[in-house]
């Protein structure tokens, strides 16, 4: 495995991983996400359809994260990306234009978690669209 593609099965996980923390406990325990996930009690007023339904959401992301990790065929890493990045920056987007209820700190953590994912998911795409000739002829195999 070349040292690109090393560092975007990283990359890749990393994602899946921390989406995975989030949507599991959206969908599994959606009232205990609202209550107890920083700052989303400062949003509007629960409700269990759309919490769980969101992780529902989450949860395919990240199924399509690590199923790209495992593969590692451009395309598909780039589809994953391509969502999540759609994803991430919608959602860092809302939260910041959004700070009303926010103390500084919690603005500052918002901001910042939710833009370190945005930054990854563009570099990751930024690398796999880069490589992507080199990518396809290291995974093509011969044909029988």
């Amino acid at each position: 495995m070349t040292p690109v593609n090393t560092w975007l099965r990283g990359g890749l996980l990393t994602l899946a991983g921390l989406q995975t923390i989030a949507s599991v406990w959206q969908y599994f325990f959606p009232r205990a996400f609202y209550d107890h996930f920083p700052t989303v009690r400062l949003d509007p007023p629960y409700n269990e359809h759309l919490v769980s339904d969101v992780g529902g959401l989450g949860l395919a992301l990240t199924a399509m994260l690590y199923f790209a990790a495992v593969v590692l065929e451009n395309k598909v890493v780039m589809s994953a990306l391509i969502g999540y990045l759609i994803y991430a920056a919608t959602h860092f987007l809302f939260h910041v234009t959004h700070f009303g209820n926010f103390s500084v700190g919690e603005a500052l953590g918002v901001g910042t978690g939710l833009g370190i994912e945005v930054v990854l998911a563009v570099l990751l795409l930024y690398v796999a669209w880069s490589t992507r000739g080199a990518a396809d002829t290291a995974t093509s195999r011969p044909r029988s």
